[in-house]
């Protein structure tokens, strides 16, 4: 038999006689058979693979007209969903990208039960889903003192020219929690990005002058320029010069601000910033102010 063909206005083909059996249409093919059936025992619609109802179903409408996939290796593929056509929910179009849902999971398995650094957060990065991790946001909110750093004078630092504003090469970190202090090239401290804030930077610079200085500093520079000094007067000239110079004070750093140690020395025959290996002479350190 070939095409069969019906017509009419109001065209309709009855399967059954409301008895309690199930009703079939079957799609005999060559590698594989369909069908769609009323698998009566369970009162459901079904689409399933194979000839037997109720064998490997794949998709069922119950009397409530719910609609249930399957459970089993099956993919429910909305090919056209790209942002603009394909998968609604209550009429409206879910932009989301399947690769923006599975940021939900990120792949990795969460902490449940207490939050460590590393642990991923669903943000929506104006409107936009994303994944991020406490970290981040802790950074973001000011949860504890950081950035934060220190560093200090490892040796005994002799290229101080008399009278002269003197960069302090603190080459050795103790702790540096954002890579954020340069210790090998331009010795200063760089607020990070998001990072802005107020600071509290402190500092002290052992002054070290062979037959006495006259004046004695420590100074801090913000990008470059002198934002504080401080200062005291040597001696008669009589001895040499020992003597420690600190500070601290509280700034308002914006993001790639930077922060650097100087001193200044008038007067000696020689003039140096003192510094040991493993010994806090001369040092600068800093962190972020909660909140701030």
């Amino acid at each position: 038999m070939g095409t069969v063909q019906i017509d009419g206005s109001t065209p309709k083909i009855t399967v059954g006689n409301a008895t309690a059996e199930d009703a079939t249409i079957l799609f005999d093919g060559n590698a594989q058979d369909f069908y769609i059936a009323l698998d009566d025992s369970a009162d459901d619609l079904v689409i399933g693979l194979g000839s037997t109802v109720g064998t490997t179903p794949a998709i069922s409408i119950n009397e409530d007209q719910d609609v249930t996939i399957s459970d089993g290796a099956i993919d429910f593929d909305v090919a056209s969903h790209d942002g603009t056509n394909g998968l609604k929910l209550g009429g409206t179009l879910v932009t989301t990208t399947a690769a923006e849902m599975n940021l939900i999971d990120g792949g990795t398995a969460r902490g449940t039960t207490a939050l460590a650094d590393g642990d991923g957060i669903l943000i929506n990065d104006g409107g936009t889903m994303r994944m991020t991790n406490v970290t981040t946001v802790k950074t973001y909110m000011g949860g504890d003192n950081t950035p934060a750093f220190f560093a200090y004078l490892d040796s005994l630092q002799t290229s101080v020219a008399d009278d002269t504003d003197t960069k302090v090469e603190l080459a050795t970190e103790t702790y540096d929690t954002d890579n954020a202090f340069d210790s090998t090239t331009n010795y200063r401290f760089t607020v990070p990005a998001g990072a802005a804030g107020k600071y509290h930077i402190y500092g002290g610079v052992w002054c070290y002058a062979v037959g006495g200085a006259s004046e004695n500093s420590a100074k801090l520079f913000v990008n470059g320029s002198q934002a504080g000094v401080y200062v005291s007067a040597g001696d008669d000239h009589s001895a040499n010069t020992n003597i420690t110079q600190s500070f601290a004070v509280d700034l308002d750093l914006s993001e790639s601000d930077y922060v650097e140690l100087y001193g200044k020395m008038v007067g000696g025959s020689s003039r140096g910033f003192y510094g040991l290996s493993g010994d806090w002479w001369t040092y600068m350190g800093g962190h972020k102010i909660i909140g701030a």
